[in-house]
């Protein structure tokens, strides 16, 4: 019974917080009181709770760095014109019969460059959906279209953080699972092209794209910071590193091509990106390590509350359910449902990853070849379907961004494909 009272409490108060636009910080601290009481009626000292709680955060920590690398990325492409280079030349190039392909093209590439939905969302997604409306391009297209390519990256870009916390949770190498990752999803994205030519504007609008030319010098430097980070990724150097170069790399280029002040763009850096056009602001401001310490927090927050769930067993009877029915309906079939409850619940991909894994252990073995299969089966599911889940931030973020509407969620085809896709390919493994 404290257990469900704790639950209740965290529950009411994530809901609370979400129309009132409070952080969810807030919720979990309270769940991280709650359950550091229900663990302490359960015969835990309070010294062994905060050493818990201190466990469950400390295994953050390599997530947390590589998300605060991310946040100067962030500002750094969008002070160097890596972002308005991809953004302006993708617009040109691509015909007005296939727009929306193009734009879930476009936020793909870009999502898997930058490695971030956010990022993508609040800068290429916005100017999309800008263009979409001039265009006489239906919101709802677009938005799904791009609500789909952000996700393309998120899962599985080698800078992502939710790629790093995947692998942080299943044991396994971040590099190694960028690979397998992408079998996974040739089909569900080949689906996606398809559904992506149904509509088809007559006209393009691209007004818009000239206030980049006055605020960047753009060429094929503004080029470097991406393929570099995509080579050395792939050349198997550590995300950290290859992070460290890229943020050198474009610092030079944000100070020599585009020429703004060190000094600027050290602060810039810090606390995100502002252009010289007060038009472009509204589109390309954002960014920065700031932006990157409130989801910080919250994944510091929800692993020391999972901390406490796996060291005082506070999720025995839960985890026991969820066996049994992986073991009815198959593993995959079982994390799909603990997927939509988890991040439905919590109203957060991070914390849904964290309480899949948690869950779900105890269905899969500690070999190699358990915890890739563990990891590509979190990656295929909790990593997208919390972008279906209207009140989850995966979701609300991005389509307040867009100023789309909820409708666009359905045409978000990716982010059903791919659990379907995988869910078939797990069963017919499972009756051979």
């Amino acid at each position: 019974m404290d257990f469900i009272i704790a639950f209740v409490l965290m529950v009411a108060a994530m809901l609370a917080s979400i129309p009132a636009g409070i952080s969810m910080l807030a919720p979990l601290g309270v769940g991280l009181i709650a359950f550091s009481i229900v663990a302490m009626r359960r015969g835990h000292a309070l010294p062994a709770v905060i050493r818990m709680a201190a466990q469950g955060a400390w295994a953050s920590r390599v997530v947390i760095v590589t998300m605060l690398l991310i946040g100067c990325l962030t500002s750094l492409w969008r002070q160097c014109g890596t972002i308005a280079y991809f953004t302006a030349y993708g617009i040109r190039l691509m015909p007005p019969r296939v727009f929306v392909l193009a734009a879930f093209l476009l936020t793909s590439i870009v999502s898997y460059a930058l490695g971030t939905s956010f990022g993508v969302v609040s800068t290429i997604g916005v100017i999309l959906m800008t263009i979409a409306r001039a265009s006489g391009v239906s919101p709802v297209f677009a938005g799904g279209a791009i609500l789909s390519g952000l996700y393309v990256g998120d899962r599985a870009a080698p800078a992502s953080s939710c790629a790093s916390l995947v692998a942080s949770q299943t044991g396994t190498d971040v590099t190694q699972n960028i690979r397998k990752m992408i079998c996974p999803s040739l089909l569900p994205i080949g689906l996606c092209i398809a559904l992506s030519l149904l509509s088809a504007p007559e006209s393009m609008d691209t007004s818009l794209l000239e206030r980049f030319d006055m605020e960047y010098t753009l060429n094929a430097w503004c080029l470097l910071p991406t393929l570099l980070l995509l080579v050395l990724a792939f050349a198997g150097l550590k995300i950290k590193y290859v992070m460290a170069i890229d943020i050198a790399v474009s610092m030079a280029i944000a100070v020599f091509l585009q020429r703004i002040p060190a000094p600027e763009m050290l602060r810039m850096t810090i606390t995100g990106f502002a252009p010289r056009d007060k038009y472009l602001s509204n589109i390309l401001s954002g960014g920065g390590v700031v932006s990157m310490v409130n989801i910080s927090l919250i994944l510091l927050l929800s692993n020391a509350v999972g901390g406490i769930f796996e060291s005082a067993k506070l999720l025995a009877l839960v985890e026991g359910l969820i066996a049994r029915l992986a073991k009815r309906i198959g593993r995959f079939g079982a994390m799909i449902i603990t997927s939509v409850c988890a991040c439905a619940v919590f109203c957060n991909q991070t914390i849904g990853i964290v309480m899949c894994r948690q869950c779900m252990h105890n269905s899969y073995g500690n070999s190699p070849e358990e915890r890739n299969a563990m990891m590509l089966d979190i990656a295929n599911s909790v990593t997208v379907i919390a972008a279906l889940i209207p009140w989850c931030i995966a979701c609300s973020v991005p389509i307040t961004a867009m100023g789309c509407g909820l409708g666009a969620v359905p045409f978000a085809a990716y982010l059903y494909l791919l659990p379907l896709c995988w869910l078939i390919r797990t069963r017919r493994a499972r009756s051979a």
